[in-house]
């Protein structure tokens, strides 16, 4: 009878309190998986971070180094672990990303092959300039996606990425979820009763240039006045985003609101009657997701793995890529109120999609079953 939860090892170059889309995914699934025992090493990368905590599930490790120590991470991290497996056996090691977290799992498993080894990809940017980045790496980087034993991805269009850069082990698409305790999917959308002249348009959204972020801004010059932007988010192109307001004229109608803590952005999600993120690149989107959950009226573009879940005319609208006059078009059809009947079955149809598919409950137990079929147990 085994009486120790299975050990697993997961190389993550980041972790709490350093979040996205991945790192959220790692706590959501290793909570709702207490039955095996949960490490995981990545980097302090401030190096005012505790070496050791546990942060749910997971016991973490931080290797020292700041910035310079997600570069030196692979084999750093590498060697950690294979000390690490000799005092006592991983029955797996999982990456996160096929970036220096995947590398640090590749050099792991070609030292100690018997161990499997499952890759996440969640990868958002462009993949043609990130492959090509990746490629600087040399040959150590493609083992990345020729030494693991199996692959998980976000979305179809990571599967059909890893498939060109040399993959062939079994692959299976886990997207990402929903917490629904904090985005709930309601049967019609929650909006506060009383009157306002404006009509909202809110993005949540790392201020990067591959989430479009200018051409929505740029969109509010094609739709009337009293359609205003909500930006929720920070990021490296605030100060050029900004510049860009001043130049339209469009100070009075757009608001940079910063980051906003995950337990205060239903509220803002459910006061607003349209969301938009019109992504130059997306490896999933999860706030495409929790905007549907709450209600909300969402447009995308048909880029990376947006389409898996936003259909034109079904679960959402899809303008085209760099085109502000044709997010115009979508955000001035949601906003008639002409439309009202046909937006209201389009929301539903993609409240009903969240619930069913994007749920963290249900994708963990499907994540609970590419585990199981890895660990080999005694």
């Amino acid at each position: 009878m085994i009486t120790d939860k299975p050990r697993v090892l997961i190389f993550s170059a980041a972790y709490y309190p350093w979040v996205g889309g991945a790192e959220v995914a790692l706590k959501e699934l290793t909570d709702r998986l207490s039955d095996y025992k949960w490490e995981l090493v990545t980097v302090n990368f401030d190096n005012s971070q505790t070496e050791q905590e546990c942060i749910g599930n997971v016991l973490v490790h931080r290797l020292p180094g700041g910035l310079w120590g997600k570069y030196l991470f692979p084999w750093r991290a590498a060697c950690w672990a294979a000390r690490r497996h000799q005092e006592t056996p991983y029955k797996l090691v999982w990456a996160m990303m096929a970036n220096q977290a995947g590398m640090a799992a590749a050099i792991f498993k070609k030292r100690l092959p018997v161990v499997p080894f499952l890759l996440t990809l969640q990868e958002g940017d462009d993949l043609g300039s990130l492959a090509y980045r990746l490629r600087l790496w040399g040959p150590r980087l493609l083992n990345v996606f020729k030494l693991p034993d199996r692959i998980q991805a976000i979305s179809n269009y990571l599967v059909t990425w890893a498939k060109a850069m040399g993959a062939t082990c079994p692959m299976t698409v886990i997207p990402n979820g929903v917490d629904l305790s904090k985005f709930k999917v309601q049967s019609s959308k929650s909006k506060k009763e009383e009157k306002r002249d404006a009509k909202i348009i809110i993005t949540t959204s790392r201020l990067v240039k591959k989430n479009g972020i200018d051409d929505l801004i740029r969109s509010l010059t094609f739709l009337p006045d009293d359609v205003v932007l909500q930006i929720l988010g920070d990021g490296p192109e605030k100060a050029a985003l900004k510049a860009l307001v001043s130049k339209l004229g469009l100070g009075p109608r757009v608001s940079f609101l910063g980051l906003i803590e995950s337990s205060g952005l239903a509220r803002y999600l459910g006061s607003a009657d349209a969301f938009c993120r019109p992504s130059r690149s997306e490896g999933l989107g999860n706030s495409f997701l929790e905007a549907m959950a709450m209600g909300l009226p969402t447009i995308g573009t048909p880029v990376g793995g947006i389409p898996d879940f936003l259909r034109d005319g079904e679960t959402g609208w899809l303008a085209r890529v760099d085109d502000p006059e044709s997010i115009a078009e979508k955000a001035g059809y949601i906003l008639d109120a002409n439309n009202a009947a046909q937006i209201r079955s389009i929301i539903v149809a993609a409240q009903q999609l969240v619930k069913s598919e994007y749920n963290w409950d249900h994708l963990a137990l499907r994540f609970r079953m590419v585990i199981d079929s890895l660990v080999q147990l005694d």
